[in-house]
Order: C-alpha cells, then sequence, then structure tokens
C-alpha cells in the first residue's frame, strides 16, 4: 500500500510564520496534557494560543490533525532523522520517546480514543496522516542512514521492515493487551534490525 503524506491544506494567503505554528502546538501539547485528546479543540486553541480560529485551519484541516501533531512532538519524530548521534542510536531513542510519550496520560488518552475510532473518522485520519506517516517516514531516514555507514544489512524490503517495526507497536496500543515500554521496543528493534557483528 503505498504511504500517504501527511494531510494539511493548500497554502494560500501570506506565507506562514513558524513562531505562529509554534505557538498553535505548545497550546494543543498543554491542552492534550491537562484534558486528553477531547480537550483539544480548534475554539480552546485559539484562545490559548491568542490566534485566529482561520489561523489555526492554515496550518491544519481539523482539531484532531492539530492534537496528533502536537502529540507528534511529543516522540521527537520530526528531528530524529537529523539527530547527530551514530542513526542506530538515534533510531532506538526516537521509539524509546515514543514508548515514553504513550506511557504519559496524554498518550493514554490518545491511546483509548484512536483504539476506539472507526477507520475513517477525523481522529483516525490524523493519527494515521500525522502520527503514523511523519514516524515511519523519521524511521525510514535513520534506516537509510544506518545502511550508509554499514551498521545494519541492507533490508531486502524497507517498506516491510518499517511494518515490522511499528505493526507490533501498535497492536499493542490498540489492543492494549500488554504496554509499549523501552524494553519492548529494544527487543523489537533487536530481532528486526539487529546490528553487524
Amino acid at each position: 500500500m503505498p504511504r500517504q503524506a501527511p494531510s494539511s491544506p493548500p497554502q494560500r494567503g501570506r506565507p506562514r510564520d513558524p513562531r505562529t505554528r509554534a505557538a498553535i502546538l505548545t497550546a494543543a501539547r498543554s491542552l492534550l496534557d491537562r484534558g486528553g485528546l477531547t480537550a483539544v479543540t480548534i475554539e480552546a486553541i485559539a484562545q490559548k494560543a491568542e490566534v485566529s480560529r482561520p489561523t489555526i485551519y492554515r496550518y491544519w484541516p481539523n482539531a484532531q490533525a492539530v492534537a496528533m501533531a502536537a502529540f507528534l512532538e511529543t516522540t521527537g519524530a520530526g528531528d530524529a532523522a537529523k539527530s547527530p548521534r551514530a542513526p542506530l542510536a538515534a533510531l532506538r531513542a526516537q521509539l524509546h520517546a515514543l514508548a515514553d510519550a504513550f506511557a504519559a496520560p496524554a498518550g493514554r488518552s490518545v491511546a483509548a480514543m484512536v483504539a476506539a475510532a472507526q477507520s475513517e473518522t477525523e481522529l483516525a485520519k490524523a493519527f494515521r496522516n500525522e502520527f503514523i506517516a511523519r514516524n515511519r517516514d523519521a524511521t525510514r531516514s535513520l534506516l537509510e542512514r544506518c545502511i550508509a555507514d554499514e551498521a545494519i544489512d541492507p533490508p531486502e524490503d524497507m517498506e516491510l521492515t518499517l511494518d515490522l517495526i511499528f505493526g507490533p507497536l501498535f497492536y499493542r496500543l490498540l489492543m492494549g493487551h500488554a504496554p509499549i515500554t523501552r524494553g519492548f521496543v529494544d527487543r523489537l528493534i533487536d530481532a528486526v534490525i539487529p546490528a553487524r557483528a
């Protein structure tokens, strides 16, 4: 299945200001931490970030997309591919941060609501496009760096390797039968992409 690009509305009007985007995400993270996913509304974000509702819609199509983008920032996925660490260590750190994010109250709220959502709801789409796709992109970049550094053997199928990394994570997330912990992440990485001896 082809990878889905993160959803965002067409850019129009004045160029987007990164400071405004940061203020919106900070507001959304604060709302997410205090009240869970249901607290993240366009009205609440606009009030907390001191921006207009149309300004928020210039960056994201709905409140669920803003919430997922804010949650994504807690995992550090956006910066993982640029990390100065050795790529395998950076990949491990990225997935550790993901485990930590889901262990926090906001992460548990996100997990519960995503698990209960139907596949075509705005929440499910936002989770796929804002969270899963961007984490996969970061991991793909790190795996490519690992290959270039000869830290791992090139996988026969990169997309399958990414599925094998994220499939167990999201299975635990959606089924809730076991926690996503750093120890689980370490065992998963060692099983799917063992380092060269």
